[in-house]
């Protein structure tokens, strides 16, 4: 079963642009990216001529001969035994993290046969520090969105409702049932398998529903402790520390009880007190670079003259997973649990969500970072942007209270030119006003049209029309 992907598009756009580059897909194992390729390889090309460098223990073979395109494109085609029409094939070459010949060989693919239509993925790049720069177009791919959760479930209709601008507002009927499927999607995820196990049941038989998407889940946990060992033979960490760092990052954040993400702790992590943050800083980069967890800086001060960058301190910050449903599963949360609206976990279960629902409009690579606020013990900003100069709060609000004691404060100290506000509501906003109050599900199209690619082109527009005249 194959679910639309926002990278279908993307692809598209790649083979039909003049200027193209050997594609790279990277993101965390089992979030989609073989089937992406699969369904663009079947949709768009007459064959598709596939290495797996994780699986296929001999493919280096076809490297043999030197970097010479000719070369390889001959010893793929004795591999394979097929021949290849660079017209109308594809060369995939999965898991290209595992061959640093495959990596490398992408840079002549570039300068000595763009015309070959070539695209490599891989869930561990992050974790290589030589790359082919300038000469392959990075595809960053998360799991599955809110928005193409609605489209997997057949809910395609209220997408438009989710991704409208942010000065419209949502009819009440459609937020209705958008906030329902927020439900869902937090005890499902955006894990593809985990989303065809919700699927292939019908509303009228919910507990097999449950149970198919607790097993997938609990399988995928498993399978990325797995993974742990198999990646950290070559990279000298600790397979053990990595294990222990991602169940703490889950059980601190359970433990919680005002139900925010709390500031990462070192100790205990490793099985004994005396942790420091040097201890942990290796293995917490090593699990970034599988993007599989999130950094989210902690300012407890913040001085408006200089950026943030400048002001970060490298020991004090959260930790996310990449997923929300995985976050449900590994802290024990059931659907029951969602649907009766425990307030003691909304609060960190919304932050995770707005958080991967935001990253997932981010371009950068795989160690993609977001920063926060927090002063004291009463005054807390779930995340904090910079846009031109100036910094841009944005709070999240798991249910329908409207207080924002933080938010106001901040906003009167540092005069930010807006805030957004996510909460459970459905508000009509003002252009007015400085803070403008969101439902959650809006948090991917928000940061796209407040900080990302909507905003840029909004500000391109913008600089260039009075310079035309």
């Amino acid at each position: 079963m194959y679910f639309y992907r926002n990278i279908d598009t993307q692809l598209l756009n790649w083979k039909q642009s003049e200027l193209r580059k050997p594609a790279l897909i990277y993101g965390a194992r089992q979030v989609g990216k073989s089937s992406a390729l699969k369904k663009f390889g079947e949709t768009n090309y007459r064959k598709v001529f596939e290495i797996n460098f994780m699986k296929m223990d001999d493919a280096d073979s076809i490297f043999n001969d030197g970097k010479d395109i000719g070369s390889i494109i001959k010893n793929i085609q004795f591999y394979l035994s097929d021949s290849f029409d660079p017209a109308q094939d594809l060369i995939v070459f999965e898991e290209v993290g595992f061959s640093e010949k495959a990596l490398t060989t992408l840079k002549f693919f570039s300068e000595d046969a763009p015309e070959i239509h070539i695209v490599a993925t891989g869930s561990n790049i992050g974790l290589y520090r030589s790359f082919p720069v300038g000469k392959v177009e990075w595809m960053p791919m998360y799991p599955m969105t809110f928005s193409e959760f609605l489209k997997a479930t057949g809910n395609e209709v209220l997408t438009d409702a989710a991704e409208l601008p942010v000065d419209q507002s949502v009819p009440e009927i459609a937020h209705q049932k958008l906030m329902s499927c927020v439900q869902d999607y937090w005890f499902v995820g955006g894990m593809p398998e985990a989303v065809e196990a919700w699927v292939s049941y019908p509303v009228t038989q919910p507990l097999e529903r449950v149970r198919a998407v607790d097993k997938v889940q609990a399988d995928l946990i498993k399978g990325y402790e797995t993974d742990f060992g198999k990646l950290s033979k070559d990279h000298e960490v600790s397979t053990l520390k990595l294990k222990r760092i991602y169940a703490s990052m889950a059980r601190q954040i359970a433990s919680e009880e005002d139900g925010n993400t709390p500031k990462f702790k070192f100790k205990g992590t490793l099985g004994n007190t005396s942790v420091r943050y040097e201890d942990v800083v290796e293995p917490i980069d090593f699990l970034r670079d599988l993007m599989v967890v999130h950094k989210v800086h902690i300012f407890e001060g913040i001085n408006a003259s200089y950026n943030m960058d400048f002001q970060v301190e490298e020991n004090k910050f959260k930790l996310l997973p990449h997923d929300v449903g995985i976050l449900t599963k590994m802290i024990g949360v059931s659907y029951q649990d969602i649907l009766r609206g425990k307030d003691a976990y909304k609060g960190f279960i919304a932050e995770v969500f707005v958080a991967n629902e935001m990253i997932s409009a981010m371009v950068g690579n795989s160690r993609i970072e977001l920063n926060s606020f927090k002063r004291g013990n009463t005054s807390e900003i779930e995340f904090l942007f910079e846009k031109q100069g100036g910094f841009i709060p944005v709070e999240v609000k798991s249910g329908k209270s409207i207080r924002s004691k933080s938010l106001n404060a901040f906003v009167e100290r540092f005069s930010p030119k807006f805030a957004l506000k996510f909460t459970a509501n459905n508000v009509k906003n003002s252009p007015e006003r400085v803070i403008q109050q969101l439902a959650l599900y809006r948090a991917r199209h928000a940061y796209r049209e407040c900080f990302g690619d909507i905003a840029e082109e909004k500000e391109l527009l913008s600089l260039m029309i009075p310079n035309s005249r």
